[in-house]
């Protein structure tokens, strides 16, 4: 036994001064999220394991879906919020801004869009496809031909949105692959086809047939907002609050019956004698009717005393506050925006609330771009190229960028200010201001040399001096170019060679403005 004892010590790992620490044991972590305690076994009952399509499926999102449209029409917090969003979002409706180097052609093409979406209500209908996207969790925009939009001579392309329950896999197995409900896939992951039944599932007209029509994914615009990876189909927007609409609504019901139930009463009779101490008798709880303008002898024995209104209570405004700002916190949305009301607020912090919702807003309108705005410019494109005769290729469609209407701008004393220091210094240029305007600057220039009653050249010439020939001195006292009421004697030529070092698009302006 010796000779195998020192064999066996001479073969195990050695033990150094870890030992001493007390590590030679092993370390185990532990989360309170994780444990299986009666507490947080109840708590999180309903965590499930399934993917995102599983989590998401129909029963789910129909769940959903009606609930969500029956509180936000019923709700006018909830359909406040959802106005809002929509109009933030699309507002007028976002434009088109062409960016080839024919400015005669980017004129053209845009005022033949133009034209195009004041056919169809394209704004309008972008609204509500964002309002069904923020209730039901999804929207459908779906491109057809419609020869009676404007007969002959046009683009006779029109869009109509679809409801989610239109679009849907009768009969889908479950085991189904590169499918799922109401979405076909190629095997790279990519929208083939859309089964969209012709009638709505809830219509007085869907008895009349209920096989889908498989629509080609090119016609066809998914808005909905990706939280996890591999989802497919899309969930209220509001889910995670839902439960608060409607305990707010109760909230709201269950004060307003305790005060009205108090205010029924406008006088108690109280005494502190007994039954055997003489009073005059008075049934328990009988009334006793109150005439104007007389005095009435009380029963002997009774005090009267008027109730007083306990609700709304002092933490009533507080309360409902809290549950308005977690009620509007999916979207991003600060609370003097969901309530429409900021009058708790000053005015710095009212603008910094905005911050947060702003860049929400520029991430949805990004989102719209790609999932809606870009394929039907495409599809608009190909047949505008063949109905007006343009030379040009029909696909791709040229660069083109959106402009979207502006957000508010509280002060716009200080917002021309900080514009004016950019332009001065070179950070910013017209061309992004416009933008951020909702305005095209090639077209506002021409605008103004009109009103002027000069070239356009000339106008250039003229806001080229106002804000960059003086960048080199007092930007805020700029400098006028020559035919203005100025001194300076710099040719405009040479504050467009300056202007090509400062700006990235200095290169085209200059060139213009000389």
């Amino acid at each position: 036994m010796g000779v195998l004892s020192a064999i066996r010590r001479a073969l195990s790992p050695r033990r150094d001064s870890r030992a001493s620490l007390g590590d030679a044991a092993p370390i185990r972590g532990r989360y309170d999220a994780a444990s299986s305690s009666g507490v947080n076994t109840q708590h999180w009952a309903n965590a499930d394991a399934l993917d995102a399509d599983s989590a998401n499926s129909l029963a789910v999102r129909k769940r959903i879906m009606q609930r969500s449209r029956y509180e936000i029409a019923n709700n006018g917090q909830a359909k406040g919020i959802q106005l809002t969003h929509a109009n933030y979002v699309v507002g007028r409706g976002p434009t088109l801004r062409m960016q080839t180097r024919n400015p005669a052609f980017n004129t053209m093409v845009e005022e033949r869009w133009r034209q195009w979406c004041s056919r169809t209500k394209f704004a309008r209908k972008l609204r509500t496809a964002i309002k069904a996207k923020l209730s039901d969790g999804e929207s459908f925009i779906v491109a057809f031909s419609n020869p009676t939009l404007h007969p002959g001579g046009t683009v006779q392309l029109d869009i109509r949105g679809v409801e989610a329950e239109q679009v849907t896999s009768p009969g889908l197995a479950p085991s189904e692959e590169m499918r799922v409900d109401g979405i076909r896939f190629d095997r790279y992951g990519n929208p083939q086809t859309y089964e969209i039944l012709p009638y709505h599932p809830g219509g007085e007209w869907s008895g009349l047939g209920m096989d889908p029509i498989d629509v080609p994914a090119e016609f066809v615009c998914h808005l909905y907002r990706e939280d996890r990876p591999g989802q497919h189909r899309g969930i209220g927007e509001l889910t995670a609050s839902l439960n608060l609409f409607a305990q707010g609504r109760r909230y709201r019901e269950a004060t307003l019956a305790a005060a009205e139930n108090i205010a029924d009463f406008s006088l108690f009779l109280k005494t502190q004698m007994l039954g055997d101490d003489g009073p005059d008798a008075v049934r328990p709880m009988s009334s006793l009717p109150i005439e104007k303008g007389m005095m009435v002898a009380l029963p002997m024995g009774y005090d009267a005393y008027q109730p007083k209104a306990e609700q709304p209570s002092a933490e009533y405004s507080e309360f409902t506050r809290a549950l308005t700002c977690e009620e509007a916190r999916p979207l991003n949305m600060p609370y003097n925006i969901a309530a429409a009301d900021s009058s708790g607020y000053s005015f710095s912090g009212g603008k910094l609330d905005h911050l947060t919702y702003f860049v929400s807003i520029d991430t949805e309108r990004m989102d719209v771009e790609d999932q809606c705005l870009d394929p039907l410019f495409e599809l608009w494109f190909r047949e505008a190229v063949k109905v007006y005769g343009w030379s040009v290729p029909e696909s791709p469609s040229p660069a083109h960028t959106w402009g979207w209407p502006r957000k508010p701008v509280i002060d716009e004393g200080k917002t021309a200010n900080a514009r004016k220091t950019d332009l001065g210094t070179g950070v910013a240029t017209l061309r992004r201001i416009y933008a951020e305007e909702g305005l095209d600057f090639e077209d506002e220039v021409r605008v103004m040399a009109e009103d002027y009653g000069i070239t356009v050249e000339e106008m250039r010439a003229k806001l080229l001096s106002q804000h960059f020939k003086a960048a080199g001195g007092d930007a805020s006292e700029p400098n006028e170019g020559p035919g203005g009421d100025g001194d300076d004697s710099t040719p405009p030529a040479a504050g467009a060679r300056r202007f090509r070092m400062n700006g990235r698009n200095g290169r085209t302006n200059g060139r213009a403005a000389t």
